[in-house]
């Protein structure tokens, strides 16, 4: 089950990230990344649950991962652009 885990993750990241790059369907694209950062974030990097020398880092992490989804939600929020493949279909 690992295994398949780790390949669904890796297309997800893959996908999304290419489909931002792109901006092909960038709000959808955006939305499963931020969703999948949310998630993997709680289980990657529980700061709450190591032993105190393991809890900066672990913190540090998990925090950059919360502004990354913040990221996210911008791109969600207001699309890719003018310049990007869906600016050009509007």
């Amino acid at each position: 089950m690992p295994t398949v885990a780790v390949g669904l993750g890796l297309v997800i990241e893959i996908a999304g990230g290419l489909a931002i790059l792109l901006g092909w369907h960038t709000r959808w694209a955006a939305l499963i990344l931020g969703f999948f950062t949310l998630v993997a974030s709680f289980f990657f990097h529980n700061f709450w649950g190591v032993p105190a020398e393991a809890a900066m880092m672990q913190q540090l992490l998990f925090w950059k991962n919360i502004a990354v989804v913040g990221g996210l939600l911008g791109y969600a929020a207001h699309g890719a652009g003018a310049w990007s493949v869906d600016g050009r279909k509007a």
